[in-house]
């Protein structure tokens, strides 16, 4: 089953709106935190098979990576893609001893997925009435086999990237979803536009 073929325009537009207060939501909660201004992309949305998923994720650079599982109405992962450039002022922001160990960027990246990944899947779900459960965020490496194995062939996946203006920190978070889930949501779009 292809979701490219499953999701039409008007579906697009709404559920990009909606991840747009989401991932809005989500970027207000850190700027509080970090008392610092972040803005965030236009949500994009695509139909990726795994080996598109891992060719969307892969980037040349020093880059961090976590994944989040979510389950409950819908289900998925949560990839974020964290830069380590700029780490070091947010660390600073965050009241991290300067300079920062090794255990400190990673306790950093682990935090700032849970708060981005937490507020725009809560978001979404508040928007959608769908009731989910975030895991907690694990680094990872992401590696071509490891996709290849992915329980799903097709897979809607919804990007946006967060910059923290003080820094040259980029954060880009990734939804996962698999085609039973794509269909859930689907039907509840589908009561939006009636």
């Amino acid at each position: 089953m292809n979701t490219s073929s499953q999701l039409n325009e008007e579906q697009r537009d709404v559920l990009q709106e909606l991840l747009n207060i989401s991932m809005g939501q989500a970027a207000n909660s850190l700027a509080v935190m970090l008392d610092t201004r972040i803005d965030i992309s236009i949500p994009e949305i695509s139909a990726v098979t795994p080996n598109q998923l891992y060719d969307l994720l892969f980037e040349t650079g020093d880059l961090s990576y976590t994944r989040q599982s979510f389950m409950r109405d819908i289900h998925g992962e949560v990839i974020s893609i964290i830069s380590y450039s700029g780490l070091s002022e947010i660390g600073a922001l965050m009241d991290y001893d300067q300079p920062l160990s090794e255990e400190d960027i990673q306790e950093i990246i682990l935090e700032l997925s849970n708060i981005l990944a937490g507020a725009c899947l809560s978001g979404l779900s508040e928007q959608l009435k769908l009731t989910t459960n975030l895991n907690m965020p694990l680094l990872f490496q992401p590696d071509k086999a490891s996709f290849d194995g992915l329980p799903w062939q097709h897979s809607l996946a919804m990007e946006v990237q967060f910059l923290i203006t003080i820094s040259s920190f980029s954060m880009r978070v990734i939804f996962c979803l698999d085609d039973e889930s794509l269909a859930r949501i689907l039907g509840t779009l589908n009561a939006y536009l009636k």
